[in-house]
């Protein structure tokens, strides 16, 4: 009997093992269908005017595999938008208030973005950039302000939003965009706009949101991914942030010597969020599925319209559900 146990025990710790080795391709399967959560996804990378964003890609795909997989979330519930000029930005986020908006009040939505942000000197205030944007113009990019009112404005149960950005006029690698004049600015914090509504983002203040290079996802992503895995799903949103944000800080100041601090905005005086769970119970097995492949093309050429709308990056990225 004792040495069952120690078997069923090695088996336990190898399985975790290979899981945490291959985030990516190693994913935990629920039998759970959340066909009232809608979901866009947000990952840019190739950028027109600017550096690109290492992994962002990378991040915004397998986001979207934790999400179908792993939480249950219908492909046609999810908009996964690759690359996204600032018209396709806007146009999936009113699919997704169009959504919300026939289903009552009972959806769940989850917004995740990748990509550049950046601060506005005068104002403090920061946005979201589209891959045609300038961070030279804020005209160009999408605030958060602006972001977190439509947000907020939706009738849902909950409104999740992970931002994989910083705001700081930093590159993801390290260094300067061309409107930060080298100097890195501390941009206001943007108050959530419903009761509902909660934004976990990578960093805050004047900090950079660094990658993981040997994982090829930014920091932030790696982690909140990692624990959806660890914990085959199940888990709660509180949970979840304080290890996120305890694995984060540590591994920047160890990996880049500066600190990476990612943030909760959550409604004043609100914990209820803390006990969102992602699942109500921990998927039960795994499904090995191949590394996401990507088609490098220019911003301007991203893609057919139906490409972009459907959000389906390389054929071969997905699997077919099962």
């Amino acid at each position: 009997m004792n040495r069952l146990l120690l078997l069923l025990i090695l088996v336990s710790v190898a399985v975790l093992g290979k899981a945490q080795e291959n985030l990516d391709t190693y994913v935990p399967v629920t039998d759970e269908q959340a066909s009232d959560t809608y979901a866009v996804i947000i990952a840019n990378e190739h950028y027109e005017f600017e550096v690109p964003v290492p992994y962002a890609l990378n991040d915004g795909a397998i986001f979207k595999r934790y999400l179908e997989k792993t939480l249950g979330v219908p492909d046609k519930n999810i908009r996964f938008v690759p690359d996204a000029t600032l018209n396709k930005m806007r146009r999936n986020l009113q699919w997704l208030s169009d959504m919300v908006s026939v289903t009552d009040g009972h959806s769940r939505v989850i917004v995740y973005y990748s990509g550049h942000g950046m601060p506005d000197e005068e104002s403090k205030s920061a946005y979201l950039l589209p891959v045609d944007g300038y961070s030279t113009d804020t005209r160009s990019g999408v605030s958060t302000s602006d972001f977190y009112k439509l947000l907020g404005s939706m009738k849902t149960r909950q409104t999740l939003v992970f931002l994989d950005a910083c705001f700081s006029g930093a590159k993801r690698e390290g260094g300067m965009m061309q409107q930060a004049r080298g100097v890195a600015i501390k941009v206001k914090n943007t108050p959530v706009a419903s009761d509902n509504m909660v934004v976990f983002s990578a960093a805050t203040g004047d900090e950079t949101a660094w990658p993981l290079k040997d994982k090829e996802h930014g920091l932030f992503t790696y982690y909140v991914l990692q624990q959806l895995n660890e914990h085959n799903g199940c888990v709660s949103l509180g949970d979840l942030t304080d290890k996120v944000m305890a694995e984060v800080k540590l591994v920047s100041m160890r990996e880049n010597g500066k600190m990476q601090t990612p943030t909760v905005v959550a409604p004043q005086g609100s914990t209820g969020w803390r006990d969102w769970m992602f699942v109500s119970e921990p998927a039960k097995c795994y499904e090995t599925m191949p590394k996401p492949k990507f088609t490098t093309v220019a911003p301007a050429a991203a893609g057919s319209e139906k490409e972009d709308t459907q959000g389906k990056p390389h054929p071969k990225t997905f699997l077919r559900r099962r």
